[in-house]
């Protein structure tokens, strides 16, 4: 769990709470209790962060991604979308302050 929190800068108490709501369950938990998260935990995690950024809350995260119609490939394309409207919009800003 070190790994995650460290590379992702989440608190491993946002973690257990992931996992409390059913948002975000370890892919096992080792005989010592640590909870270890796979490639597919860490790829879901981002995408939580990603929809955090946005604004959205946890229900709705979970509503989104639980959705049987949920299509992860789409959602990434979307996610970069986003991302890159967002870096256009700060590129406009940063345009903006140059005398």
């Amino acid at each position: 769990m070190e790994y995650t929190v460290q590379k992702l800068g989440i608190s491993t108490r946002a973690l257990r709470y992931y996992d409390e709501i059913g948002i975000l369950k370890p892919a096992r938990i080792n005989s010592s209790g640590y909870r270890i998260y796979g490639q597919a935990e860490v790829d879901r995690l981002q995408q939580i962060l990603f929809y955090r950024a946005l604004g959205f809350g946890l229900e709705q995260i979970k509503e989104i991604m639980t959705a049987p119609s949920f299509n992860r490939a789409k959602a990434l394309k979307e996610h970069r979308k986003k991302l890159l409207d967002k870096r256009k919009q700060l590129d406009l800003l940063n345009m903006e302050k140059i005398p």
